[in-house]
């Protein structure tokens, strides 16, 4: 058979070629950003059986906050999709029929200052300082009443302190200091 550049058999072969390059790269991931990424985001940290609703909806707003875009694998993405939507008004359903109680052991609660732990994390020195000033980094180390919470946080914000102090005032003030420091050698480096 003779081959010309218009004929049918060409016009097939490309066809066929062109199905099977789509078959073996079929797309196995989904991109996803705005609404669609806060939605999966909410979905996917509600859906952790021991994270209690609120903070969940912290740490999925937190993540929703730091993340612009998302690549997700398309099976998690179909699941998400047929899950029913949970949001923090609407509460969790209990299922109706519960299955047989299975003797389980008993667990005592969690300490209350196991609870409510120490979070390095929680303000930004370099930000409160640059924002609203030093009097209110040194209102907000009031908080921190431990001097080893004070250490952390320290280490944490990537602060250095003298490890010979251990008075809670003065380690709340060489933080302070500390911040400054950090803040001028940012602004002698980006000149």
């Amino acid at each position: 058979m003779k081959w010309c550049p218009g004929s049918k058999l060409r016009w097939q072969t490309a066809r066929l070629r062109k199905a099977r390059k789509g078959a073996a790269m079929a797309r196995t991931t989904k991109q996803l950003s705005g609404g669609g990424k806060d939605k999966f985001l909410r979905a996917l940290v509600a859906g952790v059986v021991d994270v209690p609703a609120d903070a969940a909806e912290r740490v999925a707003a937190a993540l929703a906050e730091n993340i612009s875009e998302v690549r997700v694998r398309r099976e998690a993405w179909d699941a998400q999709r047929a899950a029913p939507v949970v949001t923090a008004a609407q509460p969790k359903l209990k299922p109706a029929a519960s299955p047989p109680a299975v003797a389980k052991p008993t667990v005592s609660a969690p300490a209350p200052a196991a609870a409510a732990a120490f979070d390095p994390f929680a303000f930004s020195a370099v930000a409160v300082l640059t924002k609203k000033g030093k009097a209110a980094l040194a209102a907000q180390l009031e908080t921190i009443a431990s001097v080893d919470h004070l250490r952390q946080f320290a280490v944490a914000q990537h602060l250095a302190l003298d490890p010979a102090i251990t008075d809670t005032a003065a380690l709340r003030v060489a933080i302070v200091a500390a911040t400054e420091r950090r803040i001028a050698e940012r602004k002698a480096a980006a000149s």
